[in-house]
């Protein structure tokens, strides 16, 4: 594996590991497009019923993941603009599964998830802003991987949301079949 590369392993409710150092600038900014466009097209066609589905007991539903992909945002935009403004920047540590339960995103209506949706695209537009820039190289030092490009985070996040969406996908295939 080339130190460009990094293979990030994540648990807690959906384990899975993702190999970054793979795509390309432009193949992480057209990703980052196109997912937060999928997320909303599959978050607003989910009546309150199928936002409150998962993939089964202890699984997250459709609701929290949309939560989790805003706190995610918000934690590794937050980690872009740090490694954008002082190179070796320490990260925090970020628990998903604290940001979740803490946020109680199961409690949201759909229109509050819509309306968490509306301000995770606002926040996306920002962090595209930011990866135009020729700072794609610029990095901070995470808790658990050690030293992260801002390409290895831009595409950290695109990998994860892909990942995401896929598990929503599912819940909506598994829900369309027991109709």
């Amino acid at each position: 594996m080339n130190p460009k590369e990094k293979c990030i392993h994540y648990k807690g409710d959906f384990d899975y590991a993702m190999e970054t150092g793979k795509l390309t600038k432009t193949e992480i900014v057209t990703s980052l497009q196109r997912s937060i466009r999928e997320l909303e097209e599959l978050v607003q066609a989910c009546d309150e019923h199928t936002l409150d589905q998962s993939l089964g007991e202890g699984k997250w539903s459709i609701k929290q993941i949309t939560g989790h992909l805003y706190d995610t945002e918000e934690v590794w935009s937050e980690r872009i603009e740090q490694a954008l403004s002082n190179e070796n920047t320490p990260f925090q540590s970020y628990d998903p599964e604290i940001y979740v339960k803490e946020r109680a995103y199961e409690r949201y209506t759909a229109q509050e998830i819509r309306a968490l949706l509306e301000r995770l695209k606002e926040s996306r537009n920002n962090t595209l802003q930011l990866l135009h820039k020729d700072t794609w190289d610029c990095s901070g030092l995470h808790p658990e991987e050690g030293v992260m490009t801002v390409q290895i985070l831009a595409e950290t996040i695109a990998l994860h949301e892909n990942h995401h969406l896929a598990q929503i996908k599912a819940i909506l295939s598994m829900n369309k079949s027991s109709i």
